[in-house]
């Protein structure tokens, strides 16, 4: 015989709803208007609140703070009126209700919390639902999956919004930074000196685009910067590479590493020696946590929801993607300057939502080639949205002959949103996969 514990665990329980809070936060914001602005604008939406009524009373102050009008009760009350609402809120005693039921409008951030958190909850089992939906009609499983891992970054990029705050708020915050970790140096360091110095290392939740034509080590720079901040710095790093296998990601670090020419390791003509330092270079990588995950098509949702397990199971340091242009669309359909401008957007939303730093490879048009000269912001393919949405843009380029004969490439610094912008020299060693910093480059060279 089943226990009533038994029953009442297995009885279905109702959508996280909190009216009181609400109710509260409403009130609140009719006796002090100023409140929606800080609690409300841009953080809870009519769609939030669980009761018709809050919903209606919400879009009423809504509308009279977007035309500037101070809210209370009489111009939520005219408002309410002149679009026939107020008789379905319950009347003007509904909104006097709400005032007096007020416990106190210091807690109205409080309440404001309650209710994000309540109105996230609900999305959450909404999505939940539809994924049930997707499973029982859907005959394409992995169509279904797609869809399935849309919906749920949807709930988490809705949890991305940024509040306006006061400067002593912002200070606060910084101060508090800089006491946890004793220096101003956050970022993971890339390996190549001229280029911290700028930028002070790859940053937190930064968007960074390493872009050139092909054949210039877009991705062995990369790589580089995965081999200095695994290896040396002991950063957890994940590489998901659309371009080559696994394997030929191994072998890339390897050769780095034990600075032994790629090719002679693909054809096996090693000396002795040689396979020592294959070895000691293969300990080192084994010690360092390095994933990889290789696929022809992957999608955005794909790599958060690989890199959110990776950093609840690992810890997550750094992601780099490899490349850009490679990642499937949603909507097959769907114009490629969009679909590009998309992916690009929900890039930077992953690098928010982890708080890593996101590198993807990229590539530039042929007009640079075509022109004969250093690239520019528009020279990134196929979206402008590129140059809005990345922190940090950096450039491969070659000036003239005596640049690739010399093998010296140029890391062009184009965009830095938070710090200077400058131009280096590098070496490429493309036989070893691996750059050499040569300092910033020379005015007039």
């Amino acid at each position: 015989m089943t226990s009533a514990p038994e029953l009442d665990r297995r009885a279905p329980k109702p959508p996280p709803e909190k009216p009181e809070a609400e109710a509260s936060l409403l009130g609140a914001m009719l006796i002090d208007g100023t409140l929606y602005n800080q609690v409300g604008r841009e953080r809870i939406a009519p769609a939030d609140l669980s009761r018709e009524q809050h919903r209606l009373v919400l879009a009423a102050i809504a509308r009279v703070a977007e035309r500037s009008e101070p809210v209370g009760f009489a111009s939520v009350q005219a408002e309410l009126a002149a679009r026939d609402e107020l008789d379905a809120v319950g009347g003007a005693q509904f909104l006097v209700g709400l005032m007096q039921n007020v416990p106190t409008v210091a807690h109205a951030e409080s309440y404001g919390a309650i209710v994000e958190r309540t109105a996230l909850l609900r999305r959450l089992i909404g999505s939940a639902n539809e994924i049930a939906r997707l499973a029982l009609t859907r005959e394409d499983a992995s169509s279904a999956v797609a869809d399935a891992q849309e919906l749920l970054f949807s709930v988490s990029e809705s949890t991305l919004h940024r509040d306006i705050v006061s400067l002593e708020v912002a200070l606060h915050r910084y101060a508090e930074q800089v006491d946890a970790r004793g220096d101003l140096r956050v970022g993971i360091p890339t390996g190549f000196e001229s280029l911290d110095k700028k930028t002070g290392g790859l940053q937190p939740s930064d968007l960074i685009l390493i872009a050139g034509r092909p054949g210039l080590g877009k991705t062995s720079l990369a790589l580089n910067v995965v081999a200095n901040a695994a290896v040396d710095q002991r950063k957890t790093c994940a590489v998901f590479s659309m371009e080559m296998s696994e394997m030929q990601v191994v072998q890339r670090l390897i050769s780095m590493l034990a600075e032994i020419d790629g090719n002679r390791m693909r054809r096996g003509r090693l000396s002795q020696q040689e396979f020592v330092a294959i070895s000691a270079a293969s300990g080192r990588l084994q010690q360092a946590p390095i994933f990889v995950e290789e696929s022809s098509r992957l999608t955005v949702t794909d790599i958060l929801a690989k890199s959110r397990r990776l950093q609840a199971e690992r810890g997550l340091d750094l992601v780099v993607i490899d490349y850009l242009q490679l990642i499937e669309g949603a909507e097959e359909d769907e114009n490629r300057v969009l679909e590009v401008a998309r992916i690009s957007r929900a890039l930077k939303a992953i690098a928010r939502e982890l708080e890593v730093p996101v590198i993807a490879v990229s590539q530039l048009s042929r007009q640079i080639e075509q022109r004969g000269t250093e690239p520019m912001l528009s020279d990134l393919r196929e979206s402008g949205a590129l140059e809005a949405d990345a922190d940090l843009v950096m450039f491969l380029w070659q000036k003239d002959r005596k640049d690739r004969e010399e093998s010296v490439v140029r890391l062009k610094l184009a965009k830095h949103r938070n710090g200077p912008t400058g131009d280096f020299d590098l070496h490429f060693q493309s036989e070893l996969t691996r750059f050499r910093d040569l300092g910033e480059t020379r005015e007039g060279a």
